[in-house]
């Protein structure tokens, strides 16, 4: 992955699709699996940078589909 994609930040939802699981899925393994996530200022919205999302996959072993979004 190139340095500048792995600057991208994603939301729950673009993740979700790329891991081909829900929402909630993403949610959770934020909660308790240790996926890094940020806050955007408001605090609605959760957004989670590629390099954490690429970290979190290799330590699982989840697919992530970086074309899917």
């Amino acid at each position: 992955m190139t340095e500048e994609k792995r600057k991208k930040v994603y939301s729950v939802n673009d993740v979700a699709k790329m891991c081909h699981v829900s929402n909630e899925t993403i949610r959770r393994w934020v909660r308790k699996n240790g996926l890094k996530a940020y806050n955007t200022s408001s605090g609605l919205a959760i957004k989670i940078v590629a390099s954490d999302l690429e970290a979190f996959a290799k330590e699982l072993n989840v697919f992530v589909d970086w074309d899917a979004v």
